[in-house]
């Protein structure tokens, strides 16, 4: 959908470009949001359910989920899915190498090598527990969630050096690499949010940014799999035995 702004005699100026659906509608979820399926694998680590950080996000999510009109218009996540990705793996529709692979054996080789990586980690001096800290909740462009980032920066730069880590152990580095932004999604949103919803959605979070807003451990990095955005089953924490 775009739409074109005018200036008082008529003068173009900037035509709308904006996606009728925001980011992940519909490969995620449909425009009625129903999952999708969208298989792959990746690196994350699970946000602890006993953690402080895990209630505050429980008492966001309430809040989005009764909400009358924003729970109209995002998908909350399942809370046990939540995570913060170390590093993206591949999805099934995307190549690897200069080569398409199947997906299974794409993970198959992953896990071959990250199993071997697992064992470096501590002698590197990237092995668990990472600590982080919450920045603040993100702009709410994709979804809901929030921006996080090393608890020091010395913490900091241990966890890019790990995602450096990652990267060269899989064979390959995303253009947004270096720039990535570590974060947790609860929620997609289903439906663009303007004026008066992003008021209240701004308000909303708000009031929950003081339980949020703290530092937290997250333990081993897993190798998961997925087949939608609903769960990412572990395959192994990287450094166990096998």
């Amino acid at each position: 959908m775009s739409s074109t702004t005018t200036t008082s005699d008529s003068t173009l100026i900037v035509p709308s470009l904006r996606p009728l659906y925001p980011i992940g509608i519909p490969s995620k979820f449909s425009p009625e949001g129903v999952v999708q399926r969208f298989p792959g694998n990746t690196t994350l680590c699970h946000i602890p359910a006993n953690s402080r950080l895990f209630r505050g996000l429980r008492a966001v999510y309430a809040s989005l989920e009764s909400h009358p009109t924003l729970s109209k218009k995002i998908h909350l996540l399942p809370q046990a899915s939540w995570h913060m990705t170390t590093l993206d793996g591949v999805r099934e529709q995307e190549s690897v190498g200069k080569e398409k692979q199947p997906l299974a054996d794409c993970t198959v080789e992953f896990a071959r090598r990250l199993r071997q990586l697992g064992l470096e980690l501590e002698k590197e001096g990237l092995a668990p527990p990472y600590r982080m800290r919450v920045r603040g909740f993100d702009k709410c462009v994709l979804g809901v969630g929030l921006e996080i980032e090393g608890a020091t920066v010395q913490e900091e730069r241990r966890m890019r050096q790990l995602r450096d880590k990652l990267a060269d152990t899989l064979g390959f580095r995303a253009p947004n690499h270096d720039t990535y932004g570590f974060h947790i999604t609860i929620a997609y949103l289903m439906r663009h949010i303007d004026g008066e919803d992003r008021q209240e959605l701004n308000r909303v979070l708000s009031q929950h940014l003081p339980a949020v807003q703290q530092e937290f451990d997250l333990g081993a990095v897993e190798f998961c799999t997925f087949e939608n955005m609903y769960a990412f089953p572990r395959q192994f924490y990287l450094g166990e035995k096998e």
